[in-house]
């Protein structure tokens, strides 16, 4: 299979997603974006049903999502007749709303991690800055005897010069 560089493909793409939402969908409109960019038609059929998988892939799981937080608050008359008019199984929405539930006890779980990793570091840095605050002090009292023995040295002079 020929390989096509990335960039046309996502011209190419972008075309057929034009072509979607224009509504101008006449018969060889695909074809005719293949012949417009020099490629084979059945490839840019492909990308096409590549683009509408993952498109369903995604709006798949929000549905997901809007389905468990839908029947979240619902008794069991209710649900059940949400279920039928819905066409799904209540294992189905039970697995979905475990997987949902797993999926935010494993973000809550790390945004933990991640809090007690922040909370080591705040540690550290509030004893490395009151260690410069101790260190800056000592700094400060040496040079001020430093500066003390120098002006003693100028009034009375060295010790040998008595």
């Amino acid at each position: 299979m020929k390989r096509y560089p990335k960039e046309l493909k996502q011209k190419v793409v972008a075309a057929l997603y034009e072509l979607d939402n224009s509504g101008d969908a006449t018969p060889g409109a695909i074809a005719k974006i293949a012949r417009d960019n020099e490629i084979n038609a059945n490839v840019v059929y492909q990308w096409n049903s590549e683009r509408k998988a993952s498109a369903n892939s995604a709006s798949d799981k929000i549905n997901k999502i809007k389905a468990v937080v839908d029947t979240a608050a619902m008794n069991e008359h209710e649900l059940g007749s949400w279920l039928r008019s819905n066409g799904v199984l209540a294992v189905d929405l039970e697995e979905w709303r475990n997987t949902l539930e797993s999926a935010l006890d494993n973000k809550s779980a790390a945004n933990r991690a991640h809090q007690a990793e922040l909370d080591k570091e705040r540690k550290a840095r509030v004893r490395i800055e009151a260690e410069l605050r101790r260190k800056e002090k000592a700094l400060a009292e040496a040079a001020a005897l430093l500066v003390l023995q120098k002006k003693v040295r100028e009034i009375w002079g060295e010790e040998g010069d008595v």
